[in-house]
């Protein structure tokens, strides 16, 4: 149970363990104002405690784990979203088809019709020989 301290006096812990049953006891001891801070059973100066409620104190623990899990989540979520950009060492198949290319033209037949050596090399026109 926490000792609320009043404006017009101080708190404190003993630290003569083994020697006394109120720092064994780890007792929060108020001591007035213009009283000597000293330990009511031992007489030995205490330790000042923290005038900041425990109330505060929880908030501020809270709001540091919160911190840190919304950390590791941005962290996570960063790592999985921008993935490993590997490359597959295995070469893709070509899309495109061969270009077949024409036979060539032979000079020594002669063109029937109104051939031209391009007809001929597209396989339009028939060569007589």
């Amino acid at each position: 149970m926490a000792t609320l301290t009043s404006i017009n006096s101080k708190a404190g812990k003993c630290s003569n363990f083994g020697n006394c049953s109120i720092a064994d006891a780890r007792t929060t001891v108020e001591v007035p104002s213009g009283l000597d801070f000293v330990c009511t059973e031992c007489r030995k100066p205490l330790l000042l405690m923290d005038a900041g409620s425990p109330a505060g104190r929880s908030k501020t623990l809270v709001a540091g784990v919160l911190l840190v899990i919304f950390l590791l989540l941005v962290g996570a979520s960063w790592f999985v979203l921008s993935g490993k950009k590997s490359v597959d060492p295995t070469p893709l198949p070509q899309t495109s088809a061969p270009v077949e290319k024409a036979p060539p033209a032979t000079p020594s037949g002669s063109l029937s019709g109104n051939c031209s050596a391009a007809d001929e090399m597209a396989g339009v026109c028939k060569i007589s020989r």
